[in-house]
This record gives structure tokens, C-alpha cells and sequence, in this order.
């Protein structure tokens, strides 16, 4: 390593030193990158930019000086990286715009971006033009100035001439709180603020039909610095991909990261995401407002303790004014303070009439939801295993037509060829369907010992011998190293396997190659299968694990698509503590990567 360099200009001239400082400007907000109540930074994007540095000093053998620097608003990130003197990066929940591209240069999507249109709760819903300028024509907007936020409600309001006034503020959290306050105001805020500010027990409104997706939150750098490469090496490494996901769930939790990944994808309104995150939404709000019903009531019980201790004071002031001879004016006085508490208790009495009422409707919506859900699922498990007898059935009639092949001419043969593909498809369909159920439902019964990953592979290579010949596929073996242990159930990861073979060879060119191999990098043996296929578009990626999604690439050889096999993938690998991902760019194939914590 060479001479000790902290004030390098460029991230060329800290690899030609060995050593060098960076600077990291950042606008907190709250639970991406924060201070706790002793000054520690914490956030998501902390942890994420810390597992970055340490990729950069690992794999370039530089020694880097970080600089952390607070700056006064959201919009002079920008100016601060753009004006440094040193590589330089900014945080702070940022959209990706044409206009800010000019300045900086953005890392890959590490989050889903979705801005979500709300209002107070006693507002109706709103799911078109009209009903916007019905209710909300003129009305106050909190926003932040130079955020995509301020350009959708711009977009809103010339949209449908809504007049609305705008009020900056500095961060998402007063935007829910000001509009929680005030029924006469608006906002757009992102998707992970309004469910942990709902949470809170916000009264705010979220209303779906104008909310608006981005391609993600991001990171970004200093132009003209060098820092490209190292930033898409970093997001395209393994130890992004084993540590993002993790980094997020742990501060967003399980159920609320689904979610929000499930609600960015396509059809927003139409996705059975909707529903389960309709669920939460009530189910958050049901909560909050339970408790805020408690405070009501405890506050209430409070004022009628000391509306009672007032009327023995009264009383007694009574009693003594009276015997002093000025019970007249003290009977007024008494008369103007019984009125004033009735019309507190009246009061009191409607707010809870009014939390009642609102507390059953939300109920009874959340209710109606749950039972819409359950029956869907049902449906189609019992859709499912009713369907497998007959499917059985008809297997067995049709190996039995078969045997009459030889008799047929070309058209008969070719009919019977599509009836047996189209029974086969129908029957993987079923399974399928009957596999996700059962993951669902968490009633696999996982038997995990130590396994030599390489056993599995090549047992499962070998059934896939026959479907190769019939499509001049080479499956090439050779990166399969033995001695690759780790704790597993081998049923199920032989499932896994199976599924992403049979989707390389289903998408796969006649005559092309199919590559399969281990790998270890650190603490993970990797398993790889690559195909010499169209290769997967961004937009794909987002929906790939997705069940009953179809992908744009097509079969090469006629071969049918379930839309379920991926998703049964990830589940499969999960439960057994792993990670799926895919690496693939248009016109140069797949590459799917499972990982398992070695032993």
C-alpha cells in the first residue's frame, strides 16, 4: 500500500495511493439515515452505504477516510456532492429525474419508489377528476420544495385545475402530520412513510387511483469522479443482494417490506398486493384507533372525576356564600358553570358516539376484506384438488390412445401430440397450484440435514438428459465441484433445482449450451444455472419471483409457462434460510444464483 493520501480528488488517484477520504452528505429523515438520542447515525441507507464502503476496501485493498456530513435541506444534497473537492455521495431518500441526472450520477434501485396521494380521514375516498374537484378544489397542500412530490401534486393540480396552496415543510413526517390536523389539506408522501406513520395512529387517508411509482430510491455520487464502476460493481455483488434485504426488513419489518415490493409492481389496482396490504392498512388503523379510543375514554373518566370534585367545591362555595349573605350573585355564578360542564359532557358524549360508529364501519370493512381473501384462496385450492383426479384420468386415457399411434396419419398424430402436451400443462398447472398452497399454508414438513449440494445437482442433470437431446442442448457440468455442504432438505432443493433447469431448457435456443456450477464466496456456496436464452428486461425482473406472472421471453420450443415455478423457488429456498436471485441483460441470457450459508 502506498503513502498515506486523505485528500485524493479522485477515486483513480485513491487506488494509485492505497488510501484516500470520501465524503457522505446526508438530509435525515427518519428510518432511512437519522441520529438516535446519543448521536449515532442509523437508517437503512447508513447501513447500506457502510456494507458499500467495506466492498469498496475489500476488493480494491484501499483504505478509505469517511467523512459524514449533515446538510440544511433535502434539495442542497445535490449542490453539496456536485461542489465537492473529494469523491463525494449523497443520502436521503432520492428519486431518480432527468434534471437531477445533469448533476449526479445514481446507483442502482436498492428500493421500491411509490408516492402515495393522501388526505384527512374524514375526506371521501377519491378515484377520479371529478371527485377531486368536488372535494378538494382550493384546498392547502404540504410538500417539499424541488421533490418529486411537489412535481405530482404540480401534475395533479393543472390535471384537474385543483387551486390548490401550497405549504413547504421540511421532511415526509410533517406532511402526514399537518394533513392528520387539518381536513382541509393534501399531500403526496412515499409509501414506507405513510405505513409507519399510520401506524402511529394517524387519521390520514391513502387513495390508490393517484399514486404515483418511480423506479426506486437511490443513491447518489459525484460525476466525473470515477465512482461508476465501483458503485455497479458494489450493486451487482453478492453482498448487496445478501444484505439489503435484510437491512430493510429489519427496519420496515417482514410484513410491511412485502408489501411495499408487492405494491410497485405493474397493475397496482388489479394485484392481490392490494388486497393484503388493504388488510394491513385497516388492521393498522383499527389498532390505533382502538387506543386513541382508550385515551379518549381515560381522558374522559379523568374530566368527569374533576367535574364531580368541582361540583362538591361549587357546593361548598355555595354553602359559604350563602351564609354570607351573597347567595344571588353566587347562584349565577353556579348556574354559568353547571351549563359549561354540560356542554363539556355532551361533548365528550358525541366524540364517542363518533369513535363507535367509525371504529364498527372500519370493522366491518376489515372483515369483508379478510373473508373476500380467504374465499379466493379456497376457491382455488379446491378448484385445484378436485381437478387432479379427473386430469389423472385422462393421462391414463390418453398413454392408452397412444398405443394406437401407429395406425394414424400425419393430422391424427399431430392432434394427439397437442391433446398430451395440453394435459401435461394442465397437470404441472395443478401441482403447481398445489405446491404454492401447501408453502402458504406452511404445512411442508422440511427434514434439513447436511448435504453435498453437488449430489443433488447432478442427480437432478440427469433427468433433464432426454428433454437436452430433443433440443440439441449441451448441458455443461464441468464447474460442479463436490465437498459443497450445507444444511438443507434435499427433497425440496431438488425441486428447487429441477425448476430452474427445466426453465433454462424450456427458454433456451435449439443447438445452445446450458452451464451449471458451484461457487464459494465467503461464507455461501453459490449454485448457478445459466442459459444462452433472450435474457430478462428490467421491467421482467421486477415480477420475476412473483406467482402467476408471465414473462415476455417466449418458450423456443413451444413449450408451456405456469407463471408459478419461480415463485415456488424463492419460498422453497427461503424457508431453508437461502437466497434466489437472477443476473441477466436483454439478448445475452440467464443466470439464476441460489446461495446457502455453508458448513
Amino acid at each position: 500500500m502506498g503513502t498515506l493520501n486523505v485528500s485524493a480528488q479522485s477515486f483513480q488517484q485513491i487506488l494509485e495511493e492505497g488510501s484516500g477520504k470520501v465524503k457522505v452528505y446526508y438530509y435525515p429523515i427518519e428510518p432511512f439515515i437519522y441520529q438516535d438520542e446519543i448521536g449515532n447515525l442509523l437508517g437503512i441507507e447508513k447501513e447500506i452505504m457502510d456494507s458499500f464502503l467495506r466492498f469498496i476496501e475489500k476488493k480494491y485493498s484501499v483504505k478509505l477516510f469517511v467523512e459524514w456530513e449533515q446538510v440544511p435541506t433535502f434539495d442542497s444534497v445535490f449542490e453539496y456532492v456536485n461542489k465537492s473537492k473529494i469523491p463525494a455521495f449523497g443520502l436521503s431518500v432520492i428519486s431518480k429525474t432527468k434534471e437531477r441526472s445533469k448533476l449526479v450520477g445514481f446507483s442502482y434501485s436498492y428500493m421500491p419508489d411509490v408516492s402515495v396521494f393522501i388526505t384527512h380521514l374524514s375526506v371521501p375516498y377519491l378515484d377520479d377528476g371529478i371527485s377531486l374537484k368536488t372535494n378538494i378544489d382550493g384546498y392547502e397542500a404540504a410538500t417539499m420544495s424541488s421533490t418529486t412530490y411537489k412535481h405530482d401534486l404540480d401534475k395533479l393540480s393543472n390535471l384537474y385545475d385543483l387551486n390548490l396552496n401550497y405549504v413547504d415543510v421540511p421532511n415526509d413526517e410533517d406532511i402526514i402530520r399537518l394533513v392528520s390536523r387539518n381536513k382541509e389539506m393534501v399531500g403526496y408522501v412515499g409509501l414506507p412513510f405513510y405505513v409507519i406513520e399510520i401506524a402511529k395512529g394517524n387519521p390520514v387517508k391513502r387513495h390508490s387511483n393517484f399514486q404515483v411509482k418511480r423506479d426506486g430510491y437511490r443513491f447518489i455520487y459525484q460525476l466525473g469522479n470515477g465512482l461508476d464502476k465501483p458503485v455497479k460493481n458494489y450493486f451487482e455483488s453478492y453482498l448487496y443482494r445478501a444484505e439489503a434485504d435484510k437491512i430493510i426488513r429489519r427496519y420496515l419489518g417482514n410484513d410491511y417490506s412485502e408489501l411495499i415490493w408487492g405494491l410497485a409492481g405493474d397493475n397496482i389496482t388489479d394485484r392481490a398486493d392490494e388486497i393484503a396490504f388493504l388488510n394491513k392498512e385497516k388492521e393498522i388503523q383499527s389498532q390505533s384507533l382502538m387506543a386513541s379510543e382508550k385515551q379518549k375514554e381515560l381522558q374522559w373518566t379523568i374530566i368527569i372525576s374533576v367535574s364531580i370534585g368541582l361540583i362538591f367545591v361549587i357546593i361548598i362555595v355555595f354553602l359559604l356564600i350563602r351564609s354570607n349573605r351573597i347567595r344571588e350573585r353566587d347562584n349565577v355564578l353556579l348556574t354559568e358553570k353547571s351549563e359549561q360542564l354540560e356542554e363539556l359532557l355532551s361533548e365528550l358524549n358525541r366524540s364517542k358516539d363518533e369513535l363507535s360508529h367509525q371504529r364498527q364501519l372500519l370493522q366491518k370493512k376489515n372483515k369483508e376484506l379478510t373473508d373476500i381473501n380467504k374465499q379466493k384462496d379456497d376457491l382455488i385450492g379446491i378448484v385445484a384438488h378436485d381437478l387432479k383426479s379427473p386430469i389423472n384420468q385422462m393421462n391414463g386415457l390418453i398413454t392408452i390412445l397412444g398405443f394406437k399411434s401407429e395406425k394414424w396419419d400425419k393430422d391424427e398424430v399431430e392432434i394427439f401430440e397437442k391433446l398430451e402436451n395440453s394435459n401435461l400443462h394442465l397437470k404441472e398447472l395443478v401441482e403447481r397450484i398445489l405446491d404454492l398452497e401447501s408453502i402458504q399454508k406452511r404445512s411442508l414438513n422440511y427434514k434439513v440435514n447436511t448435504v453435498d449440494i453437488a449430489n443433488i445437482l447432478m442427480e437432478t442433470v440427469s433427468i433433464f438428459k432426454e428433454k437436452a437431446e430433443s433440443k440439441n442442448i449441451s448441458i455443461d457440468t464441468s464447474k460442479v465441484l463436490y465437498g459443497k455442504t450445507a444444511m438443507i432438505d434435499p427433497f425440496f432443493l431438488k425441486q428447487v433445482f429441477e425448476n430452474l433447469i427445466s426453465n433454462a431448457l424450456k427458454f433456451s435456443p435449439l443447438g445452445s449450451k446450458v452451464f451449471i456450477g458451484t461457487e464459494t464466496h465467503h461464507e455461501y456456496h453459490h449454485i448457478f444455472v445459466k442459459d444462452e436464452g433472450p435474457g430478462i428486461s428490467e421491467k421482467d425482473k421486477i415480477k420475476l419471483f412473483s406467482k402467476y406472472m408471465t414473462l415476455s421471453a417466449k418458450p423456443t420450443g413451444d413449450e408451456t409457462s405456469t407463471g408459478l415455478g419461480l415463485s415456488i423457488v424463492k419460498k422453497y429456498v427461503e424457508e431453508m434460510n437461502g437466497s434466489v436471485w437472477c443476473e441477466s441483460e436483454l439478448g445475452k441470457g440467464a443466470k439464476f444464483i441460489v446461495a446457502f450459508p455453508k458448513v
